[in-house]
């Protein structure tokens, strides 16, 4: 069952994208349908919201990153927030993490918005030694 759901939000200064359920190949042009207006518009900042996504595999992280990168480095990077630890680290061992402005929680980007997060919070390797597929992530 794909119970994939996307809305997006202003939220200041940040467009935020919440994504829940599962990601994949079937259900990522849902996605793709609702960011691409937002990459058209000049100066916009996504922020991802992830906290209830349970399931993403590569079809998916590639709309992520892709979304992330042509973010006009001008305006900020894009964003991610809310990712689980089994997210994190599959993101860490694709080597994503340092290609990605990661934030803990919303609440965390929102109050630290600039272009890098917080201290500690993102662009790093989590140093965690959980095992997981190198190309899908579920979450429990």
């Amino acid at each position: 069952m794909h119970d994939f759901q996307v809305s997006v939000a202003q939220s200041p200064p940040f467009t935020l994208v919440t994504l829940s359920g599962e990601l994949d190949v079937i259900t990522v042009p849902r996605l793709r349908e609702q960011v691409a207006p937002l990459l058209a518009r000049p100066a916009t900042r996504i922020l991802f919201d992830m906290e209830k996504l349970r399931f993403i595999d590569s079809a998916g992280m590639r709309v992520l990153i892709d979304a992330c990168v042509r973010t006009p480095p001008k305006d900020g990077d894009g964003a991610v927030c809310g990712m689980s630890s089994q997210m994190r680290h599959l993101f860490s061992l694709l080597g994503l993490i340092s290609r990605l402005t990661v934030y803990p929680t919303r609440a965390d980007a929102l109050r630290h918005p600039a272009a890098m997060p917080p201290p500690g919070t993102g662009r790093t390797d989590t140093g965690r030694t959980d095992t997981g597929h190198a190309d899908t992530a579920r979450m429990n």
